[in-house]
């Protein structure tokens, strides 16, 4: 019976869902998609712990997950300096004892592992001990907060609530590693250095981006990012976030913020990677 209460509030919310796509403009329908889909797949957990930003669903130790609270709320602090937010609160993290756990929430067998997602409004994170069982708890935190999904995560969302998914995965993928780097102080570089003699061009990361070496497009995606911070400062980078939220185009967008074409802007990376 529960199966089945559960199966028609899912098929309910898919419905809603639908509605809500078909009949709002698309500003408005998109970010509600967003914020209904925050609580699809209907599935319990052990525990719902709130903060005054998040509400954190768990199966694991209490200890931990308010301690991931806790990170969340620094984080977005962080970020919130620099970037507006413009998402829906509570926002809704689901924290996962297990990578088969978080697998399965993505719905999909085909992701590598990892230690988290921004999907359908809502984050998907690995929980620390899950990450790194050789460590203690104290231990296994203090990594977290370092070298763990938080800031990542979390600027995905942020990105995704105002440019309103106007925007390649490249430059998705490179805004999060940037801001974990401005940040944190972290950068994954993975991958080695010998792709900056001939990186892939900027047709190949917009359109085919889950097609390239993983690592090298995600080193690309960062260093791609950080040029365009370089060059066009946070104020340039606002005003593009802001043209895509108003219904600009990606390229376009970024076009007018740098005051020259993708050619030049692409030619201009390759020389400063070369430097």
């Amino acid at each position: 019976m529960r199966r089945l209460k559960n199966g028609q509030r899912l098929l309910s919310l898919l419905l809603v869902l639908l509605l809500v796509w078909l009949v709002l403009p698309f500003r408005p329908a998109y970010r509600a998609v967003r914020t209904i889909g925050r609580y699809l797949p209907v599935q319990k957990t052990g525990s719902v712990l709130y903060s005054e930003n998040f509400m954190l669903l768990s199966d694991g130790d209490q200890e931990e997950a308010q301690a991931v609270l806790q990170l969340l709320e620094a984080g977005l602090d962080d970020l919130q300096v620099w970037l507006p937010d413009q998402t829906p609160k509570p926002i809704v993290v689901r924290l996962h004892q297990s990578q088969a756990s978080l697998q399965q929430a993505l719905g999909s067998g085909d992701y590598a592992p990892t230690l988290g997602a921004y999907y359908w409004g809502k984050l998907e994170l690995l929980a620390p001990l899950a990450w790194r069982p050789d460590l203690g708890q104290a231990d296994a935190l203090v990594y977290y907060a370092l070298e763990g999904p938080v800031v990542h995560e979390l600027s995905h969302l942020l990105l995704d609530y105002q440019a309103l998914g106007r925007y390649p995965v490249w430059f998705s993928e490179g805004f999060a590693q940037y801001w974990e780097a401005r940040l944190r102080g972290y950068v994954w570089q993975e991958g080695g250095n010998a792709w900056r003699a001939t990186p892939h061009s900027l047709a190949d990361l917009t359109g085919s981006f889950a097609a390239l070496p993983e690592a090298v497009a995600y080193q690309e995606a960062y260093y791609l990012v950080q040029f365009l911070y370089q060059e066009v400062g946070d104020s340039g980078m606002n005003n593009l976030l802001s043209a895509l939220e108003h219904g600009q185009q990606f390229e376009p967008a970024l076009q007018a913020v740098y005051g020259n074409s993708m050619a030049v802007l692409e030619n201009e990376w390759r020389a400063w990677l070369a430097k």
